[in-house]
């Protein structure tokens, strides 16, 4: 798992590649903490591009940093999700709390 954040003008996008899975969630959510610390004025774009695999454990990053960012009025948004995470993500029903922006969309949107 490689972690890669550059900023993209009021925001910080978090890069996860490879695999996001029970034995990289842990790693992931404490590397997370830390740049939401430092970054502590961006909303963060978690870009899941680069993923090749990503199973539940994805649900457990995505929510703590959610909170994280909610705690300090900031904002989580989640883009170029592959399919299977995807569909993770709808059956725990997060399209309800964290907005998803898919490849090819022009803006960010709730879905």
């Amino acid at each position: 798992m490689q972690i890669i954040h550059e900023r993209e003008g009021e925001k910080l996008v978090v890069y996860l590649t490879d695999e996001l899975d029970q034995h990289s969630a842990r790693k992931v959510i404490e590397a997370l903490d830390r740049l939401a610390l430092l970054y502590a004025e961006e909303s963060i774009v978690l870009d899941l591009g680069r993923l090749t695999f990503m199973d539940s454990s994805g649900l457990a990053v995505a929510i703590n940093l959610h909170r994280t960012l909610e705690q300090t009025g900031r904002h989580l948004t989640i883009r170029h999700t592959p399919p299977q995470a995807m569909r993770v993500f709808q059956a725990a029903h997060l399209e309800k709390y964290i907005t998803f922006e898919q490849m090819g969309d022009e803006k960010a949107c709730k879905h």
